[in-house]
C-alpha cells in the first residue's frame, strides 16, 4: 500500500520535464525565453518571431486563429494564451480534452508588461529570474523625453488600398512618446485607415514599418514607393526606420531597445 501511494503521488504531480507547453503570442514566447524556461516548449504560434530559436519550434498557426486539431496534435499539457487568442470554440474544445488553459491579458503600458512577467515568473516557477527581469527593464528603461522634437508615422499597412496607421493607446504610439516624437496619427486610437492627403498637409519627419511588412512589399524601397506615400516628403528621401516586429508592435522585455532604436534614428536626420 505505501508503495502504491507513492507511485500515485508521483503521477498525480508530474515533474516540471514533463510539462510539455504550448505558447499561443509573441509577447508570452519572449518572456518565457528571458526567463530561461524555453525547455517546456513543444511548439509556438507564428507571431513567436523572436528570439530566433523560438522560429526553429513546431507552429500551430498565428495566435488569434488556433484550431484545435492542431494544437492537439502537439500533445500539450498547458496551453498559455495571450489576449485575443481564439477562436473560442477551438479553445473550447482544447480544454475539453484535460489540456490546462491560462490566460494573460496583452499589455499595453510599461506597468502591465512588469505585471505579466511576474504572473508568468509565478505560473512558470521562476520567480527569481522574473523578478531579476523586471528590474533590469526598469533600470535600462530611459526616461520619458520632457519635449517632442520630431514628428513620424508608423504604418502597418501600406498599398493600394491606403495606409493603415497607429494612433493612440497603440505600443508604437507608447514608444513615440518617451522618445520625445509626435505621432501624426493620434487623432485616432488604435490601427486605422489613414488620409495621404491629410498627411500631405501634416508632413511627419520620418516613418515607421515593422520589419514583416516591409518585407512582404519587397523591401525598404519598394515600401516608400508604394502609392499612399506618393505625397509624403519622408517617402521620397525614404527616411524610413525598420523595426522587429514584436519589438515594435508587442510590448517586450525589449522595450528599452524600442525606445533607444527611435531615438538614435531621429538623430540621424
Amino acid at each position: 500500500m505505501k508503495y502504491l501511494f507513492i507511485l500515485f503521488a508521483l503521477v498525480a504531480q508530474p515533474a516540471l520535464a514533463q510539462e510539455r507547453v504550448i505558447s499561443a503570442g509573441g509577447t508570452l514566447t519572449e518572456i518565457i525565453y528571458a526567463l530561461g524556461k524555453q525547455n517546456t516548449l513543444v511548439a509556438v504560434d507564428q507571431s513567436s518571431m523572436y528570439p530566433q530559436q523560438a522560429t526553429q519550434l513546431l507552429q500551430v498557426g498565428y495566435y488569434r486563429d488556433l484550431a484545435a486539431e492542431g494544437v492537439l496534435s502537439m500533445r500539450p499539457t498547458t496551453l498559455l494564451a495571450l489576449e485575443g487568442a481564439g477562436r473560442s470554440q477551438a479553445l473550447t474544445q482544447i480544454e475539453a480534452t484535460g489540456v490546462k488553459i491560462i490566460h494573460y491579458k496583452k499589455p499595453t503600458s510599461v506597468n502591465e508588461l512588469l505585471a505579466l512577467i511576474k504572473r508568468l515568473g509565478d505560473d512558470l516557477n521562476a520567480k527569481q529570474k522574473a523578478q531579476s527581469l523586471i528590474t533590469h527593464i526598469t533600470n535600462s528603461l530611459p526616461v520619458k523625453a520632457k519635449t517632442q522634437t520630431h514628428s513620424a508615422l508608423f504604418l502597418l499597412s501600406a498599398n493600394e488600398r491606403g495606409l493603415v496607421a497607429a494612433g493612440q493607446e497603440t505600443v508604437p504610439n507608447l514608444l513615440f512618446r518617451y522618445a520625445g516624437i509626435t505621432n501624426i496619427a493620434a487623432t485616432h486610437s488604435g490601427f486605422k485607415a489613414i488620409n495621404s492627403e491629410v498627411l500631405a498637409v501634416n508632413q511627419p519627419d520620418f516613418l515607421v514599418a515593422p520589419k514583416h511588412v516591409v518585407q512582404s512589399l519587397g523591401g525598404k524601397q519598394a515600401f516608400c514607393k508604394q502609392a499612399p506615400l506618393r505625397l509624403l516628403k519622408a517617402a521620397q528621401s525614404c527616411n524610413l526606420l525598420v523595426m522587429d516586429s514584436l519589438l515594435s508592435l508587442g510590448m517586450s522585455p525589449r522595450i528599452a531597445t524600442a525606445i533607444n532604436e527611435l531615438n538614435e534614428y531621429k538623430t540621424q536626420l
